[in-house]
């Protein structure tokens, strides 16, 4: 009797699912300077820092937006001024509440990408343009690496283990 009790109180319990994310994270899926690939050269680019992975509050949602960029870079080579086409797509996710890509959401993300490529000593930037798609507010396997995990709340393992002992 005991051993059904335990197994309809873990039941009625649960197994809650916890939304990981990294939060303020930014990587590159594609990066061509005119028609080639160039993602290499970004090698610290393509992957999110270990310290940006985070359990989201309850409620909250790894907000996940595919941004495909485009621009024209000048550099001097051998002390001339070469001028090619970038293009570049990128993945943000970041924990928060749910939420509808805007025009003015989108204006925010183009402002701060324009600011961090202008901020290159070596190289200068034209033309920038950026389309923000859309939001995928993930609640689950919302690791831009696909990773994901359900987990049972501690104090929930420490009422079942109590409750084993009892029978």
């Amino acid at each position: 009797m005991k051993m059904i009790s335990a197994v309809l109180i873990l039941a009625l319990v649960g197994v809650s699912t916890a939304v990981e994310c990294y939060s303020g994270c930014s990587i590159f899926t594609t990066f061509k300077m005119g028609d080639e690939d160039m993602l290499v050269t970004l090698s610290n680019e393509t992957q999110c820092d270990a310290s940006t992975k985070k359990t989201c509050a309850s409620g909250e949602a790894c907000n996940t937006i595919t941004l495909t960029m485009s621009a024209k870079m000048t550099v001097a080579v051998d002390g001339t001024n070469v001028t090619s086409d970038v293009d570049a797509t990128a993945i943000y996710s970041e924990c928060g509440a749910a939420y509808e890509m805007t025009d003015a959401i989108c204006a925010e993300f183009s402002a701060g990408y324009e600011e961090a490529i202008n901020a290159d000593d070596e190289a200068s930037f034209t033309d920038f343009e950026l389309d923000c798609g859309s939001n995928d507010a993930c609640t689950e396997d919302c690791l831009i690496s696909g990773a994901g995990r359900n987990v049972i709340p501690a104090s929930f393992v420490l009422i079942a283990a109590l409750i084993a002992r009892l029978v």
